[in-house]
């Protein structure tokens, strides 16, 4: 487990999207069920990957308020949610080849998990 973990998360219909960073490289993507199930696996997966994660969330209105309520129990959290207009300034910053990932549903996340290890 290391002490700090970048996680970039994004909403795709029924289902949270998950990167994470670690050293300017992605090392981990996987889908999450937007149900409380599926929630409380995604906190469980990120608490376990690390002792201090950062993610930022593009917010997606009250799927968003549900999994914060959910993550807070995280020790040493710190979240910051992003609205559309932030995810565009976001993008505009990044360099051209920051975002690599083949999978195009994950391209948001990515772009996320990469501005949480940057910390716009």
């Amino acid at each position: 487990m290391t002490s700090q973990s970048y996680f970039g998360l994004d909403n795709d219909e029924n289902t949270w999207l998950l990167v994470q960073r670690s050293e300017g490289k992605t090392v981990f993507l996987r889908r999450f069920k937007n149900t409380m199930d599926g929630i409380n696996e995604l906190s469980k997966f990120i608490k376990s990957r690390c002792e201090k994660p950062r993610i930022y969330i593009k917010s997606t209105g009250c799927a968003a308020l549900d999994l914060l309520k959910t993550l807070c129990r995280i020790p040493n959290i710190e979240v910051m949610f992003v609205s559309q207009a932030g995810f565009k300034q976001y993008q505009s910053c990044l360099p051209k080849s920051t975002v690599k990932n083949t999978k195009a549903d994950f391209c948001e996340a990515e772009i996320l998990a990469d501005c949480a290890e940057r910390k716009f």
